[in-house]
This record gives structure tokens, sequence and C-alpha cells, in this order.
């Protein structure tokens, strides 16, 4: 029962079936280089098969049609002589009567020096008595008649293929049977004329073969059927070694980048893929050797950011656990001054944990965004007067244009309004007192374009292209004692790609920098 257990074919719902599986139950795994072997063998031997089927059906029926054809050539030959047969007598009564004459004139047209054979009789040269009839000219009046007269000498037609002269008849002018036999069902467009003094004074005829008669031929035809036969074996055995050599050529670049795949898999974004060619499968290559770049590049970027996070995070508790142990330990007065010590940097821990959670938030897309029709300038203008106390105290001037028409836009309120309260606080705070901080808003055909510009200090232009990255500073005056999280500016990108905006920065005119954002006026 065992045995027999084992001999069934196994069933495994997870490979979806048991199609994968051999009769003992164990799994079969075909390899790309064994399908592609498969199906270009297949292909191949598919097509030689068909080929040999067909040949080897059209050899026998186009010998039969090449046959055919060579011998209504030598009949064809005959229709002169029987031209000048009739131009003499002016009648076919003669040859009706006497019909072992008309295989004489087609022994000697078909077979030279075959007629000496026919020895007329003395009556026979002397053509029929006067007053004779002319005689039945039906189906007992051709090849074959056992009568006196009415056919070839017996052997005298087997120096002809296929006993040619025997399946010749004569028609008179209306088509009606002269000498010989005609088959049933003949084809009136097979008739040859027979011309006299320009007039068709009968039809000659020859009825078909319709098969090999001779060994001689049937054995050519069972040689080139072999021939084919052997054909077909040579042709299979090149087609399975060339599907083997085009399979492993065609898996070989399948299975490198295969390998390339899983050693990004396994944590190794150092190896290249060397990929030669244009094809498709050299084009993954490249776009694997992409991904394994963009791979390395991100897990660096996410251990400087666990680095810089623990860092910013340590900071202010480290300050605030160094406090409150000189109170504890009374090197230091507990008092109001040195409470608002430490709660500044409780504040200041407290802004980057919230600028850290809206940052997650934006990245995993799970912060919602109420998008309605919101008034652009507004917005704008609100946020531009609230900052004018900041600016004050730093000695620094706000101007903003406004636009001349309001601009209206899809949008989130007020993910806009923590858009532009960021970039306001970037340039207040980075911006050296006593300069100035310019806000201009227009509408440039279907979007709105926002341009904030500060003056010194500024940033290069490699600063400027990794301004947006999480927690990165300028290491120049621009970043002393900001007191910034540096996630501020992450956020900002990631509420204006949320819109279907981008946002620059670059190098400002006043010595400064200078932020472009461009948000599309519907989406």
């Amino acid at each position: 029962m065992e045995k027999k257990r084992r001999l069934k074919r196994c069933y495994c719902p997870e490979d979806g079936g048991g199609a994968g599986y051999d009769a003992l139950g164990i799994k079969m795994k075909l390899k790309l280089v064994h399908k592609l072997l498969i199906a270009i063998f297949a292909c191949t031997a598919l097509v030689l098969v068909l080929i040999t089927l067909v040949t080897r059906a059209g050899i026998g029926r186009g010998f039969v049609d090449f046959l055919q054809q060579q011998e209504r050539n030598q009949v064809e030959q005959v229709a002169p002589e029987l031209a000048s047969w009739y131009s003499d007598r002016g009648s076919w009564d003669e040859l009706a009567n006497n019909p072992r004459e008309f295989y004489y004139l087609v022994f000697k047209v078909m077979l030279p020096g075959s007629e000496d054979r026919f020895e007329l009789r003395p009556e026979e040269q002397a053509g029929p008595q006067r007053g004779a009839g002319r005689g039945p000219r039906g189906p007992g009046a051709g090849p074959g008649s056992q009568r006196t007269g009415r056919g070839p000498p017996g052997g005298a037609g087997s120096e002809i293929r296929n006993a040619l002269p025997q399946r010749v008849f004569l028609l008179d002018s209306d088509k009606s049977p002269v000498i010989g036999e005609i088959p049933p069902e003949f084809d009136d467009d097979m008739l040859l004329p027979v011309e006299a003094n320009g007039a068709v004074v009968g039809w000659l005829g020859v009825a078909m073969i319709r098969g090999i008669k001779l060994p001689e031929e049937e054995a050519f035809i069972t040689a080139l059927r072999n021939n084919l036969l052997v054909g077909l074996g040579i042709g299979l055995a090149v087609a399975a070694l060339l599907a083997g050599l085009l399979a492993r050529h065609l898996s070989r670049p399948i299975n490198e980048v295969t390998k390339g795949i899983r050693a990004l898999a396994s944590g190794n974004f150092k190896n290249q893929l060397t990929t030669r060619g244009s094809d498709e499968i050299a084009k993954l290559g490249d776009d694997v050797n992409r991904l394994s770049t963009r791979l390395s590049e991100h897990e660096t970027a996410r251990k400087r950011w666990m680095s810089d996070m623990a860092h910013e995070l340590r900071t202010p508790l480290a300050i605030i656990s160094g406090e409150l142990e000189a109170m504890s330990d009374g090197v230091r007065p507990l008092n109001k001054e040195q409470l608002a010590s430490v709660r500044e940097e409780v504040k200041h821990l407290a802004s980057l944990v919230d600028d850290l959670h809206s940052l997650t938030m934006t990245d995993s897309g799970a912060l919602a965004y109420k998008m309605q029709n919101v008034d652009l300038t507004e917005i704008v203008q609100l946020t531009v007067d609230s900052f004018e106390s900041r600016a004050a105290k730093k000695d620094l001037k706000l101007a903003y244009t406004n636009p001349e028409h309001g601009i209206n836009l899809l949008g989130d309120e007020q993910r806009l309004r923590q858009l532009l309260r960021n970039l306001l606080d970037n340039a207040v705070r980075y911006t050296d007192a006593g300069g100035k901080i310019s806000i201009d808003l227009n509408k440039d055909r279907r979007q709105a374009k926002l341009i904030i510009s500060d003056t010194a200090p500024g940033a290069s232009v490699g600063e400027c292209e990794r301004m947006f990255e999480r927690l990165y500073r300028l290491e120049n005056s621009r970043n002393r004692n900001s007191g910034g999280s540096g996630l501020g500016l992450a956020i900002c990108r990631n509420i204006v790609e949320a819109h279907g905006g981008q946002i620059t920065a670059e190098p400002g005119p006043d010595g400064g920098l200078m932020f472009t954002t461009i948000l599309p006026l519907d989406i």
C-alpha cells in the first residue's frame, strides 16, 4: 500500500498542484536553461517534422505530375504526323478500320526504329475494301482489344515507359471516339488539337497514369523518402546541439543578474554586474547596478541618519542630566534661572521629537492631506505678518511682493502654512542681523511660484544640493547657534511633493540663500 501511495502523482497546493512533481513525489525543478532548451528544440523539431511530412506527401504526387507532363510532351509530337496523314486521305475512316496503322504512326514518332516490328498484312497496307464501313468506336475498340488489327503488337509498348502508346486515343473534330478508350472523367482541356489545312480535324489524348507503375520509379521515390528521414534525424540532432548552446548563451546573463539580485537581498550593495550588449537582459543588468548603487547610498544615509539622530537627542538629554545633577549636588542653586535653562533644553528636545514625528508621517504617507480650494495669497500674507515681530527683534526687514490678483489652488491649508512657517523660520533664524528677507509670490501660467531670498550668510552650490537632507547642517556661520533640528527643510520638501510641486535651493542674489517653491494650480 505504501509503495502504491508513493507512485501516485503528488499534489502540493503551495506549488499550484502536482505539475512540478514526478511519479515518486520528488519535486522536479526546471531551470531557465532547460526551459529554453526545450522550447527552442521543440519549435525547431516541429518545423523539421512538418517540412518532412509535407515533402514526403508531395514527392509521389509531384513525380507523377512530372511523368504526366513528359508523356504529354511525347504525345504532342504525334499530332503533326496525324495531321499529315489526314491531309493525304481527308478522313479518319481508314484509321478507324485499321488501328494498327494508328499505333504504327505512334510508335514511329515515340520510338524511332520500332515501326519495322509492325508487319502490316497486304490487305492492311491496301487500306479497307471499297464500301467497307467504319468499325465500332467504343470501349471494345481501344487498346487491349482481342480482335485482330485493333491494337499494337504484343511487347511493342514495353520499351515505352508505363505502356504509353496503349493509352493514346484519337477523337474526331466533334470529339467522338475514333481509336482507343476514353478514360472516365477525362478533362477535355487535356486534349491536343490535330490541325490540317488550318482547321481542327481531330483531338489527340492520352489516359494519364494514376500512380507509379515501374519498379525503378518506385525505388527512386522510396530512396527520396528514406533520404528525407535521414535528413530529419540529422536535423534534429543539429537542432538539439544548437538549442543547447543557444539556451546556455541566453541563460548566462540571466544567471548573472540572478546572482546580483541575491547579493542585494543578502545586503551586499557593493556588487556590480558586468553587462554586455544593448538588449533587454543587458538593460536589466544596468538597472540592477543602479539599484545596488541607490541602495548603498540609502544604507549610508540611514546609518548617518541614525548617528545624527542619536547625537541630536543625546545633546539636550546630556545638558538636562548635567543641570539636574549639578542642582542635586548643590553645585548650582535650585532657582528659577537654572530651571529656565533646563526648560529651554526640554523645549528643544520636544521640538526635535515633534519634527521627527512630522517627518516620519510625511515620509510614510500617513499624514492626512485635506485638499480643497485655498487662497495662497492670503496664506502667505498671514504667515509673513506673523513673523514681523520676530524679524524686528533681530533687526531684519521683511519685504513681501503681493501679486495683483489672488492665486487659488487645490491644497491643504494647514500643511501649506507649515511649509511657509518652516521656510520663513529658516530665513529668520540663519540670516545675520540687519539683513533683509524678500518674499515674492507670482503666477506663471498654470503654476504658482514662491521665492524666498535672504542676505548673508550664504552657501555653495554643492551645499544647496544637500540642503533638504535630514539633519544636514552647513559648516559655516549660517549654522552657528541656530538651535534648529535640521529636519524643517526635509519636511518642506515632503509637503511640496505631496502637492505635486517642487522646491529648490540655490545661492541668492543678495549673498544669502534663495528657496524657490513651485506649486501647480490644478492637480
